[in-house]
């Protein structure tokens, strides 16, 4: 729901503010073996005030507030299927993962002021702060046979017959015999987090010629703050008669207790510079980066005590450069050259990722057809991959790993028309096309303990970048209705890093989707909508991080009602 507008404040001020309400809630389509939700509720607010100068002002300024607040609540779970039970029945949930839930609080702050000094001179200043509070409850690991150590649930899922007992455990099996004597089995982890990000920036705008160059220059200065706080516990539950039963809560700190922290400045400049039937785009961005770690230690839960600290400062210069030459009114060619690059986490030892990436195509658009095609190239000096909780592998969280020189190339065409001349209706008829082949390759061999990479010969292609997608759209619009036809086609991939046969328990499914969405206008301020994905119903593996098989979303049906005021 959204509501807002601006009106007169008097003869030389506008007075805006806009509402935004969103709310969106399902009980899910996974089917948990002992009952309950395995769906989300999400709410989110987005409130706007503005003050303007009106038309004509000889100063034009403008001042915009925005504050955004959410709530997240989600049944949700890293725990997959074995390949087996997933044929079996894909939407299956095990018992051990009932007690996973996701809960997230944020807010985003944010001040926007505009002036034009003159018609050739702005100057824009944001100063925003955002901040978020995470904890995800949910199953890490069951106790090694062994007792002497934890089994990852994503190996467990692996090799379902290597570790039966704990695979028994994890589906809650009445029958499976506990590792420990009086249980406590599984550890389910308070992955327990706070962030916050603030900073100011402002970007100088100037329109300026010299000679026969029309020149839009930019020029920006940007200062900015973030912090992740980490405060964990692992809690043990026993498996009895197919419940979980919590026997040993843990104490708050004791999995993870550090605090990253990153200071940064940054400075870019970008040229606009039109020339004839030339445009170049040159820039240039500076960043330095200061990155701490404070690791508290997990028997220092009060943080009064002795901490390790790491620090590291990352200076780093990005040019980049674009250029389109307009062959006529329909036709143009355009390429580019920019440099890449993503910084290290604080505490890693990691070198940054670095790469250059280049781009070259040609554009058409004239009455109602619209063509486009881009050959791109990225070279990586230094992939970088991070070990999350989502991506798996039984690698330590936070830990960042080079990956070396990577090579990742591919072609992306777009094309649209409007139909309805063929025709010869009055009502539209948009059809679109959007095609990528792309391919991913390491350049170098190593061996890793990141699970998604693993042991890497120099050739192997990358995990999860599918070769083909293709998304074709068909559309008729009304003048108070639309309606849209939708096919999506991703190819087959690879969930760890190889080449030529894909095993069957790294395999990624290749699937057709069909979507279908309309919405008619019931008043100038109301509309009707509704919407089917997946009409067919298509059953695919979308992949196996963090652990085991997962299902893409089945048919879902939605109907509701948009409000503008």
């Amino acid at each position: 729901m959204v509501g807002g507008g601006w009106f007169d404040a008097g003869d030389s001020l506008q007075l805006g503010a806009m509402v935004e309400f969103l709310r969106e809630s399902s009980d899910g389509f996974k089917e948990l073996d002992s009952g309950g939700d395995t769906g989300f509720e999400i709410d989110d607010v987005v409130v706007r005030f503005g003050v303007r100068t009106a038309t004509g002002a000889a100063l034009a300024q403008s001042l915009e507030v925005k504050l955004q607040h959410s709530d997240e609540t989600s049944d949700e779970t890293y725990l997959g299927l074995t390949l087996g039970d997933f044929n079996a029945d894909p939407f299956r949930r095990y018992r051990g993962s009932q007690v996973d839930v996701m809960d997230v609080e944020h807010d985003t702050y944010q001040l926007t002021h505009r002036i034009d000094f003159t018609p050739n001179i702005d100057l824009t200043t944001i100063a925003y702060r955002t901040e978020t509070s995470r904890v995800w409850y949910k199953l890490n690991d069951v106790r090694n046979s062994a007792n002497t150590g934890w089994v990852g649930i994503s190996a467990v899922l692996d090799d379902p017959t290597t570790f039966a007992t704990q695979y028994a455990i994890l589906v809650g099996d009445p029958l499976a015999t506990p590792v420990i004597s009086g249980g406590g089995d599984l550890r389910v982890r308070d992955n327990n987090r706070v962030y916050f990000g603030q900073g100011i920036q402002s970007v100088l705008g100037l329109a300026f010629d010299t000679g026969g160059l029309s020149h839009q220059l930019q020029l920006s200065a940007r200062y900015h703050q973030d912090e992740e706080d980490r405060f964990q516990q692992d809690d043990r539950y026993s498996m009895v008669n197919g419940d979980m039963v919590l026997t040993t809560p843990g104490a708050p700190g004791s999995q993870d207790n550090r605090v990253g922290e990153a200071e940064a400045w940054a400075f870019f400049v970008r040229d606009t510079i039109e020339w004839g039937d030339w445009t170049f785009v040159p820039g240039l961005r500076y960043e330095s980066i200061d990155l701490t770690q404070t690791n508290y230690g997990t028997a220092n839960p009060t943080r009064t005590g002795p901490a390790m600290v790491t620090e590291r400062n990352v200076d780093i210069w990005i040019p980049g450069v674009a250029a389109t030459y307009r062959i006529d009114d329909a036709w143009r060619v355009f390429a580019g050259v920019h440099r890449g690059f993503s910084s290290p986490a604080p505490g890693s030892n990691v070198d940054p990722e670095t790469s250059w990436n280049y781009e070259a195509g040609l554009r058409y658009g004239a009455d109602s057809i619209a063509f486009e095609a881009t050959a791109f190239f990225s070279d990586y000096e230094n992939l970088v991959g991070a070990c999350t909780a989502s991506t798996g592998g039984g690698c330590v969280i936070g830990d960042q790993f080079d990956g070396g020189e990577v090579d990742i190339y591919g072609v992306e065409a777009m094309a649209s028309y409007d139909a309805s001349g063929v025709f010869g209706w009055s009502i539209g008829a948009p059809l679109s096309l959007v095609y990528t082949f792309s391919q991913g390759e390491f350049q170098t061999s190593f061996a890793s303990s990141f699970g998604p990479w693993g042991t890497v010969t120099a050739g192997d292609e990358l995990p999860y970048l599918p070769e083909h997608q293709l998304t074709l759209n068909a559309g008729l619009e009304g003048e108070r209705w639309r309606a849209n036809l939708s096919l999506n086609y991703v190819s087959e991939g690879r969930a760890v890093a190889g080449q030529g046969a894909i095993p069957a328990r790294e395999l990624v499914d290749d699937r057709v989707l069909v979507d279908l969405a309309g919405e008619f206008d019931v008043t100038e301020n109301a509309a009707l909508f509704a919407a089917a994905t997946n009409l067919s119903d298509e059953v695919y593996n979308v992949g196996f991080a963090p652990a085991g098989a997962r299902p893409g979303a089945p048919r879902i049906v939605m109907g509701g009602l948009k409000l503008r005021f």
